[in-house]
């Protein structure tokens, strides 16, 4: 084929605006696209060679076949020396049948539109490199947008160009950066050429999708599109809520599918200077330390260009008269100043200290390592506070706009679409490149598994809906315990509506067969920390305790702490501490609030007030969750391992880990712990395990198979050797727990959508082909639409079919001692959730180990 010559020459001008960058350190020396504006560029003139690229039909790779148990990891390059992406593959193999059999057909619904049309042909993928280097995506692509005669039909990520025009080789381009009038080598470096069925096409595909959101008038934060014009003021409240919409195209299982979930970001009216004056205001010691408690690790968004940026430190030797170094104009200037002139933004106090953003990972990937530095005034607050939190008519009113009816979900859904097809230059988009959407949402078949009986100790419940709350009122506990002594702590003031309360608590004790004695009763004649540490360490030295109770007038989190850390960390006796506020009301909702209690208390003795009707068998099972705090300095993973057949009964063990890692280094030592205790139960080791870990991304799955699976079989290889003399090679499955997924699901008719009911398990359609995943929903819900949970089966040795995945992991949750119901995940994950949280958030420190036996964390 004759080559075909084209000249890019003249001049081009980009249509972006200029950089929303804050400014950086006053001093520091920038790297030169730093504060650099995205206005008209000037390109020199060059000579490139095109060659039209030929489609193919698409090819769909499928993974080759693997062992049971095996997991499969493809990595896909660029080139020899860049790695992409590893593509994983837990299904055991292409042929491998994950659908389940049994319980009531159902047909559903899913937030997912079909790609009944998509591209068929050869793409070309570039590296882009830019001298000087560039820093900021905008600027690049806007340095790239006036080549589009020269590079043809194109998406670019920032890093690598996709395109249907061959270029030639070497291809440099020129342009100029009339900011700073500084000019740009751009140069393009062929990588791959991309067929039809590449997983890359996935990611092409959503480059396509997300330059067409951009069409609909939403405003970008992060990485999320949403829509400024239907935000929404909540009545009476200081907080706007923008809705917003997430997508994404994936290969499920048999086609192409585009998810559309509906979220929400929540915008507070003030600012990060308010919060600081209400602290000062508040007149206490330590301000500059309660500052930054308040503020280290919220997230706030600038107004002057809708960007959001973490809080990680607060810098009180710098002010917003502060000035630092403009390198673009090479002068000195005041962030007043910058401001006023860059944005038109009038800052009034003068002498607010800064911000502190550190870079993330990724910025510190591009060469980034500059921190940036943010002026409180012009820094919108979001999320919502602790108290905020709190506030029950604040939340009921945010229910009322973010928790979105199944009907009402399914319409939006539907408008989505039409506005995709109704935006001329959307359609143009999609057309040029050949993708359609079906105008409907697609169709699952779906399963009701039959829901496990609760056995208690003096009848068998049949669970209706995920609750069984009115049933355990009258009725006597599975296993109960005994309470010889117990010792209360109160505040003076509130001697009587205490000693009412553990009346209650003997009261409704009684008819489930936990008697309570009447405590040892100690009176404080003020509420201090100190007033509870020295009385919690008097009284537990002069006598045996089986439990302690400490009522606090108010819910002091220090407070909280030091009793939490005085009984688990020094004496090693399980606490219970509640608050002023849940001693008040009615007489039935204190009977109520006293069944809980008295439930927590007998639990945390070793009381177990239900079981489920399941298969006793030799298994263990397992949950871990990762607790990282709002500094990101460090992390708490916890483990808690199933010690008796029935699974019920949890041996627990805790880490610290100073590096704030998600994936565990001690996973060995929480096996070999579970292991052992496991052992002293029984006398024996565990023929199968099942570990559920809660959910990791997608991008971790490697690692974890790398780290936390090979950990585990290294844990029963020497566990082995030192019980059985001899080799242990006991079944493993390891499924991650995901319940931060955007898949919904609709029952009813097409034209009354409703939530599906519990026990709902889908593991088609929408699955992803290359997994061993379902999804099940466990939980019914009163308002908005019913979250449904992911199970992922990276690991399974133990060879367990998809019936017993499904059925262990809806029955696991039935067995959750805080909730007489069913929870959106098994037992176990939510047992060391509770954990991490009250180690990395309240005790920061190692409980005894004695109190491994019993769950004292609830």
């Amino acid at each position: 084929m004759a080559d075909a010559t084209r000249r890019a020459g003249g001049r081009g001008r980009s249509n972006a605006p200029p950089p929303q960058q804050a400014p950086r350190r006053p001093g520091d020396n920038p790297p030169v696209s730093q504060g650099i504006g995205r206005g008209a560029v000037r390109t020199a003139p060059q000579v490139t060679t095109a060659e039209p690229v030929g489609t193919a039909p698409a090819a769909i790779q499928t993974p080759g076949d693997v062992v049971a148990g095996a997991t499969a990891i493809e990595i896909q390059r660029t080139s020899p020396d860049r790695e992409v992406n590893r593509h994983v593959v837990t299904r055991p193999s292409p042929t491998f049948v994950k659908t389940g059999s049994g319980g009531a057909p159902l047909d559903v619904r899913s937030n997912y539109f079909q790609l009944i049309k998509k591209p068929d042909m050869h793409l070309l993928q570039y590296r882009v490199d830019f001298t000087p280097e560039i820093d900021h995506p905008g600027v690049k692509k806007a340095l790239i947008r006036v080549h589009e005669r020269t590079l043809g039909k194109y998406v670019f990520d920032g890093t690598l160009l996709y395109n249907t025009t061959r270029l030639a080789q070497p291809l440099e381009l020129a342009s100029r950066r009339t900011s700073d009038e500084t000019d740009v080598k751009i140069t393009l470096d062929f990588k791959n050429e991309i067929q039809a069925g590449d997983p890359v096409y996935n990611s092409v595909m959503n480059l396509i999708l997300r330059r067409c959101l951009a069409n609909l008038n939403m405003v970008m934060i992060r990485r999320d599109y949403y829509d400024a014009a239907a935000r929404e003021d909540v009545p009476g409240h200081p907080i706007t809520i923008w809705p917003g919409y997430l997508t994404a195209i994936n290969h499920h299982e048999k086609d192409c599918l585009l998810n559309v979930e509906i979220v929400h970001k929540f915008l507070r009216r003030d600012s990060a200077l308010d919060i600081m004056d209400r602290i000062r205001c508040s007149g206490s010691d330590g301000i500059k330390e309660r500052i930054k408690a308040e503020l280290v690790g919220k997230i706030v968004m600038t107004g002057y260009n809708n960007k959001t940026y973490r809080i990680d430190d607060v810098d009180f030797t710098q002010s917003a008269s502060s000035t630092f170094h403009l390198r673009k104009e090479d002068r000195d200037i005041s962030y007043i100043n910058y401001y006023k002139e860059r944005y038109q933004q009038t800052i009034k106090s003068v002498t607010q200290p800064l911000l502190v953003s550190k870079p993330t990972r990724r910025d510190i990937n591009r060469g980034n390592n500059d921190n940036v530095y943010l002026v409180p005034e012009l820094c919108g607050m979001t999320g919502l506070s602790q108290e905020q939190r709190a506030n029950f008519n604040l939340t009921r009113a945010i229910s009322t706009i973010t928790r979105v009816a199944p009907d009402r979900r399914v319409e939006t859904l539907m408008k989505f679409r039409r506005r995709l097809a109704e935006t001329p230059q959307i359609q143009q988009e999609l057309n040029s490149w050949g993708i359609q959407f079906a105008n409907d949402i697609v169709n699952c078949p779906a399963r009701i598994l039959p829901t496990k009986a609760i056995l208690t100790g003096g009848k068998k419940i049949d669970v209706r809906d995920g609750d069984w709350s009115r049933s355990m009122h009258s009725t006597k506990m599975q296993v109960s315990v005994r309470l010889d002594h117990w010792l209360v702590i109160h505040p003076n003031s509130m001697g009587q509506q205490v000693r009412s309360f553990v009346q209650l608590i003997k009261r409704v004790g009684g008819p489930q067969g936990f008697n309570v004695p009447d405590p040892d009763y100690i009176s404080l004649e003020a509420d201090r920390t100190s007033n509870y540490a020295n009385a919690l360490k008097n009284e537990l030295s002069k006598k045996s305790y089986d439990i302690v109770m400490c009522v606090l007038r108010t819910g002091r989190e220090d407070i909280y702490s030091v009793i939490k850390n005085i009984t688990f960390c020094q004496v090693g006796i399980a606490s219970q501490v509640i608050t002023g506020r849940i001693l008040q009301g009615d007489e039935r909702r204190q009977l109520s609030v006293a069944t809980k209690v008295m439930t927590q208390i007998a639990c945390k003795l070793g009381a177990e007030p239900w079981r489920v009707d399941v298969p006793n068998k030799p298994w263990m099972i397992c949950g871990y969750d990762t607790y990282h705090d709002a500094t990101q300095k460090r992390a708490v993973g916890a483990f808690v391992a199933s010690v008796n057949p029935c699974y019920t009964r949890y041996n627990s063990s805790v880490k610290i880990h100073s590096a704030n890692e998600e994936i565990s280094p001690s996973f060995q030592d929480h096996m070999l712990t579970s292991l052992r205790a496991y052992y002293l139960a029984n006398r024996t080791l565990p023929e199968k395990i099942i570990i559920y870990r809660d959910g990791v991304g997608a991008g971790d799955i490697v690692r974890l198979m790398e780290t936390e699976v090979t950990a585990v079989k290294t844990a029963c290889t020497e566990a082995g050797n030192r019980v059985l003399s001899g080799k242990y090679t006991p079944g493993i499955a390891f499924v991650v727990v995901s319940k931060r997924i955007n898949t919904r699901f609709f029952a009813g008719s097409k034209e009354k959508p409703e939530n599906p009911p519990c026990g709902t398990v889908v593991d088609n359609t929408v699955t992803l082909t290359d997994r061993f995943d379902f999804f099940l929903v466990s939980q019914k819900v009163n308002q908005g639409t019913v979250s449904p949970t992911n199970f992922n089966i990276i690991f399974n040795s133990a060879n367990f079919s998809p019936e017993i995945h499904q059925s262990m992991a809806y029955s696991m949750t039935q067995v959750y001692y805080n909730w007489p119901g069913t929870l959106r995940v098994p037992a176990p994950v939510q047992y060391a959730h509770k954990l991490a949280y009250l180690v990395g958030e309240s005790i920061r420190n190692l409980p005894r180990p004695e109190l491994a036996k019993f769950p004292y964390y609830l």
